[in-house]
């Protein structure tokens, strides 16, 4: 369908110059290539939003499935705790034993697992205890500080150093590595030597052990 310009005002109107499928300047504007163009681009925009709307559902789908499994995964884990330092212990105590070997090759062991440490509320007075008890050397210290736009070769001076010539007071942290607590605290109690429990958060509970036997 073609449609002319028309008349406004009584005075004929100068129509637009617009180019035809041929290549030619024309003055008529055709209505059903525009409606056709428009309906293309609509079908074009429904499908786009079609595709990323199925995209986004998958990835609620898969929030949803991974919140479930880590739900499942954390109550696996309780349960295989009860097991481990409770049900079998009791069980294995009962039949006087602490070792087993299953049919399979399986090696079953229950042994008392040290655990341990340091309260964030009581970090300064358990470093202490460490320093006053010859452990002072399992310390780690970091020591950090900020510098400005061409200050880079101050970073690598002392931070007594940089405090002294400088004007600038590092941030001093002082912590224990827990694993490098653990083996400290737990050789000490195997020497016969006591440890504040309540300082490092000492405990100690059955933990069963299993050594798959060999295919």
């Amino acid at each position: 369908m073609f449609i002319c310009i028309p008349k406004v005002g009584g005075e004929t109107t100068s129509p637009p110059k617009l180019f035809d499928k041929g290549g030619n300047m024309a003055n008529v504007i055709d209505f059903d290539d525009l409606k056709q163009d428009a309906g293309d681009l609509k079908n074009l925009q429904d499908n786009d939003l079609t595709a990323l709307s199925k995209l986004i559902q998958k990835q609620i789908s898969l929030d949803s499935e991974i919140e479930n499994m880590e739900d499942t995964l954390k109550e696996l884990k309780r349960e295989r705790d009860i097991l481990s330092s409770d049900t079998i212990p009791v069980k294995m105590q009962e039949l006087g034993i602490n070792e087993t070997t299953m049919a399979d090759g399986s090696k079953v062991t229950v042994k008392d697992g040290f655990h341990c440490r340091i309260p964030k509320a009581r970090e300064d007075e358990a470093l202490d205890y460490l320093r006053n008890n010859d452990l002072g050397d399992i310390i780690k210290n970091q020591v950090s500080t900020s510098f400005g736009t061409g200050e880079d070769n101050m970073a690598g001076d002392l931070a007594g150093y940089i405090e002294q010539n400088f004007g600038i007071t590092p941030d001093v942290k002082k912590s224990v590595h827990p694993s490098t607590l653990k083996a400290t605290l737990k050789k000490r109690h195997e020497e016969g030597l006591t440890d504040p429990d309540d300082l490092f958060g000492i405990f100690i509970r059955p933990e069963t052990k299993i050594t798959k036997g060999k295919k």
